[in-house]
């Protein structure tokens, strides 16, 4: 198992509630694919460096898990297809 940090920003059209519901879908799938110890950090709601999806603030949330490393692909995949995802980065912490 390989040690991750991802950071997420989601659509700002969502609420509170929507971010907890969006980012409980996110660690499902990450525990789906053999995710162990995942850590949640929100970061709130910031202002885009440049405009994404003609949106210019998102909610910014870190994950930090560790996952098979072969799993990566297949949980970016999964994110690109959620609508309420703009952008994810998925780094390996030794990396860092």
């Amino acid at each position: 198992m390989i040690e991750y940090e991802m950071v997420t920003l989601f659509h700002p059209r969502l609420d509170e509630e929507g971010v907890e519901e969006a980012s409980q879908w996110l660690q499902e799938r990450i525990a789906s694919l053999g995710g162990e110890d995942i850590q949640v950090i929100p970061w709130g709601r910031r202002k885009l460096a440049y405009p994404i999806q003609k949106q210019l603030e998102a909610t910014y949330i870190q994950f930090d898990f560790k996952l098979d490393g072969s799993k990566v692909a297949e949980l970016t995949r999964a994110m690109r297809i959620h609508e309420d995802i703009m952008r994810q980065l998925v780094v390996r912490k030794q990396d860092l």
